[in-house]
């Protein structure tokens, strides 16, 4: 793989769930919380940001700021954030953010969840194979803590 395959990554999964269930899991601060493994300071809404901090026993503690710039109900839903672990010797006032976009589209099943996250290729040499290699292991199993929790919630 070269270093311009590391632009973006693309994951989807199949949710028994409608879709306006599946965007109350993404777009609720409680909702969101329970499942992302985050807890929330700030609101959800385009143009706002909030800070989240991992309650994921892995990375308890370490927080990461969210831009929350689109929502169009119950089918898109974008946010730019610094990608990977925190890192404290990054200065990520300087650093480009990526952008991940959830696209919900209704399915046989119930709801087909795209998300793709871009930028990566604006992201310095020094760290971005580090951070687009743990975004790409994360997400699948990320999209699976969304799935379980819609479907057990019903």
């Amino acid at each position: 793989m070269t270093v311009t395959d590391l632009s973006r990554i693309d994951r989807a999964i199949e949710i028994e769930a409608p879709p306006d269930r599946v965007w109350r899991a993404l777009t609720t601060a409680p909702e969101l919380s329970a499942w992302f493994q985050v807890t929330i300071e700030g609101e959800i809404a385009p143009g706002s940001e909030a800070w989240m901090t991992s309650v994921q026993p892995q990375y308890a503690g370490e927080r990461f700021r969210v831009r929350f710039t689109e929502m169009v109900p119950p089918h898109r839903f974008v946010w730019q954030w610094h990608p990977g672990e925190v890192d404290p010797s990054v200065d990520y006032s300087r650093e480009p953010r990526t952008t991940v976009t959830f696209s919900l589209e209704p399915s046989e099943r119930g709801t087909r969840l795209s998300v793709s996250e871009t930028g990566f290729d604006q992201i310095s040499l020094a760290r971005r194979a580090k951070v687009y290699k743990s975004n790409s292991e994360g997400w699948p199993e990320v999209l699976v803590w969304l799935q379980k929790y819609v479907e057990a919630a019903g």
